[in-house]
């Protein structure tokens, strides 16, 4: 695929999902060469399950960008902080670095390989915004360092909401935001979620359902997108996150 072709499939499946803001020559190049550096690294390490352009537009970027309009505009102390947790190969971190230059964007995840390319890909984007941490969320949360010290912590599938919940909110400063990114079955997870939002001091400000629309030979396609947005009302009780045995057998 040429670059132009790139252009005109990323301004097209934009433009379908009222996107179109994202359409200026800046954030499409951008767009290009994160695509490009993340197929040809997915030849060496497993990064996606999509093999080609058109995908990683439709159900990567654009995907990633319907719920970018939730992350404010201003932040108190002048500088957003965002935590990604269980980014794998960037997603959403990159594509929100990308958009928004004024947050200092941290991508988590358990695999150093997959952290590494993320902090490869914003180098090679020429994104200074872009930080890594490597390890895993229910160990890090206890550290001093980095709990309830971001103003947002978003994560998209990764695992069941109730479960997600207690490996994200600990991170979140208090009054902060839990951004998740979830498919059609959101609305069953967050019913199943209750007690976890409880136990964590969350309160649920907007259950956003949103349609991805996306072409295919011509055919145009929908899935069922949820995007959750939780406000954390008081600190982590001192008890969570829990191990991560008793968190994935035993979920709140």
């Amino acid at each position: 695929m040429t670059k132009q072709e790139f252009y005109q499939i990323c301004t097209d499946s934009f433009a379908k999902n009222g996107l179109s803001t994202y359409a200026t020559p800046e954030y499409l190049e951008k767009f290009y060469d994160l695509t490009v550096f993340m197929l040809e690294t997915n030849k060496k390490m497993n990064l996606t399950a999509l093999r080609d352009e058109h995908s990683v537009i439709s159900r990567h970027i654009t995907d990633c960008l319907l719920a970018a309009k939730h992350l404010p505009e201003t932040f108190p102390q002048g500088r957003g902080k965002l935590l990604d947790v269980g980014s794998g190969g960037g997603m959403p971190a990159l594509p929100f670095a990308i958009i928004r230059p004024d947050i200092t964007i941290t991508a988590l995840d358990a695999t150093a390989k997959k952290t590494a390319y993320i902090l490869s890909a914003a180098e090679h984007l020429g994104l200074s915004n872009v930080k890594i941490l490597t390890g895993r969320a229910e160990e890090l949360g206890t550290d001093k360092a980095y709990r309830e010290t971001f103003d947002i912590v978003c994560a998209r599938a990764v695992a069941e909401l109730r479960i997600l919940m207690e490996w994200c909110v600990p991170f979140i400063k208090n009054g902060g935001m839990f951004l998740s990114l979830k498919g059609k079955n959101g609305d069953i997870e967050l019913a199943n979620a209750q007690n976890a939002m409880k136990k964590l001091s969350c309160r649920l400000e907007l259950d956003e359902i949103c349609t991805l629309f996306e072409e295919e030979n011509g055919d145009i396609l929908t899935s069922e997108r949820h995007n959750f947005i939780f406000k954390k009302t008081k600190p982590t009780d001192k008890l969570y996150p829990r191990r991560n045995a008793q968190i994935t057998k035993n979920p709140l």
